[in-house]
């Protein structure tokens, strides 16, 4: 009994130094930073390893897309580009491919507007990735896949990197998973593939040296690869020369999961990792994939944000990582949440205890969440990666808004003050807020979900709120199917929509 005691007086200590050092953090506003540091240094003290907009702080950005199918005729793909500014954005459009040369055309996107593009370039190719340079940072791209088992969003890259990862792979039920490795550059990239099962972690001779060719797309089908039938499944791609760019796609046929998803994967591991759209009820399952790709076991806590602080600690968890292997917590088996909403956080705890900061010549842990959503005989799923420490903002943007019907936004405030939102529409007129949705409050720790008016469907979408915050998207799967396509939104980094600010 007294070991038991220690562990739940440790493990509260624990959650309450990573909440407050996190908090801390979130809470340094980003002009104190410029006045203290200059601005390079303020973006660089808050950077985040995932996709973001980089406003005023930089007059050019690229996107980089993790690819779609591209021989299947009951598959189409599409690249949206929101322009938030007031001026023209101009720039290029690159399809590249599994076989065959890039293909480039040039590429103009009116002030307050967004431009829709075959991802598939009118290549015939199994897979096509796309990518987007333009001469603005007010830029927003992301994809879109439209499949018979369920549409599916996914984010764009800001850069290639020379590692990726995946943490909840899946080939149960002869399910399909495909890793979709691309090489946006002009001299060859060599990767080594290895993989994590139940069973353990993989190196196959096999995976290590692949060439990537310049300007190419190559594909990996998991299960063609020695994992086939494996409902855990956890992908590390590192490249020995070169960078890439690396995506998922996935097509679930049974085991529990049913419906297509398509993602891009983590270019870094990350310390921290943050979900906005937790959710527990009697249809819904709902688990964590948590990967640790380094060979020293990591301690993990996973807190839960209900807006009432003292439940975060009600029954406060800690997990041990082992090296190199993958663990699945299922948070809906948990008696001590409640039945509703609620955000999650989860932090290494691992490295120097509990820090403010991200080391980055240490490797930390990755995190997906898995939904199920289950209605009579129908289930649909879909997976989330988190958003990664430094990614919590002000400013949120949402390009290609939501669709008609079954949109709505999911924001946790990751700090300890109450917030005010603000919701807005970028449209003909600019940026316009969104009746009834001009001021929300949303308490500390706290989580709302907010519907968005038909009036604003398809509109780029922006959310402003005067502390940080994470904010998850989820759009109905189309077809009449069951669930949802779950993605972040895309965080503003130094200043907000069209120079405004970040605050």
């Amino acid at each position: 009994m007294k070991k038991f005691d220690r562990r739940f007086f440790l493990a509260i200590s624990v959650l309450t130094v990573a909440l407050t050092a996190t908090i801390f953090v979130n809470q340094i506003e980003l002009d104190d930073l410029t006045a203290d540091f200059g601005e390079v240094k303020a973006d660089s003290l808050l950077a985040s390893s995932m996709p973001e907009i980089v406003g005023g702080s930089r007059s050019s950005s690229s996107w980089f897309c993790p690819g779609v199918p591209g021989l299947d005729k009951s598959v189409s793909g599409e690249i949206v580009v929101a322009n938030s500014a007031e001026v023209p954005i101009t720039g290029k459009i690159t399809f590249l491919s599994s076989d065959g040369p890039a293909v480039s055309a040039t590429l103009v996107i009116q002030p307050f507007s967004q431009n829709i593009f075959d991802a598939k370039g009118g290549r015939r190719s199994k897979f096509v990735s796309a990518i987007v340079e333009l001469d603005s940072g007010f830029a927003a791209v992301e994809q879109r896949i439209i499949h018979p088992a369920g549409n599916s969003v996914a984010l764009c890259a800001n850069k290639p990197s020379n590692s990726w990862f995946f943490a909840d792979g899946f080939t149960g039920a002869e399910s399909l998973f495909n890793i979709l490795l691309t090489n946006p550059f002009p001299d060859a990239t060599v990767v080594d593939v290895s993989f994590v099962t139940a069973e353990g972690k993989r190196e196959p001779a096999s995976l290590k040296g692949l060439i990537i060719e310049p300007e190419s797309v190559f594909s990996l089908a998991m299960d063609e690869q020695g994992a086939r039938n494996e409902t855990v499944l956890a992908v590390i791609i590192r490249a020995t020369t070169g960078r890439l760019v690396a995506g998922k796609l996935q097509h679930f046929l049974g085991r529990g999961r049913l419906g297509y998803t398509s993602a891009l994967g983590a270019p870094s591991a990350s310390r921290q990792w943050w979900f906005a759209g937790g959710q527990k009820n009697l249809d819904t399952d709902e688990q964590l994939v948590v990967l640790n790709p380094t060979d020293q076991d990591k301690s993990v806590s996973v807190a839960f944000l209900t807006g009432v602080g003292e439940e975060i600690f009600r029954e406060p968890l800690v997990l041990t990582i082992p090296a190199g292997r993958v663990t699945t917590l299922a948070t809906s088996t948990l008696p001590a949440i409640t039945d509703g909403r609620y955000g999650i956080f989860v932090s290494s705890i691992t490295d120097d205890f509990v820090t403010g900061t991200q080391d980055d010549s240490l490797e930390y842990i990755v995190v997906e969440q898995v939904l199920s959503r289950k209605v009579e005989k129908k289930t649909g799923t879909t997976v989330t990666l988190g958003a990664p420490f430094g990614a919590p903002s002000k400013t949120w943007t949402i390009p290609s808004g939501v669709p008609p019907v079954g949109g709505s936004l999911v924001v946790a405030n990751t700090t300890s003050l109450n917030a005010k939102l603000r919701f807005s529409t970028i449209g003909p007129a600019g940026l316009v807020a969104i009746e009834g949705l001009e001021q929300i409050e949303l308490g500390a720790a706290g989580v709302v979900e907010v519907k968005i008016p038909a009036t604003a469907t398809g509109l780029q979408l922006v959310l402003e709120s005067d502390a940080e915050v994470v904010v998850q998207r989820e759009v109905t799967r189309g077809q009449e199917l069951v669930g949802v396509s779950s993605v972040l939104g895309l965080p503003y980094r130094s200043t907000g929509i069209s120079g405004q600010g970040n605050k």
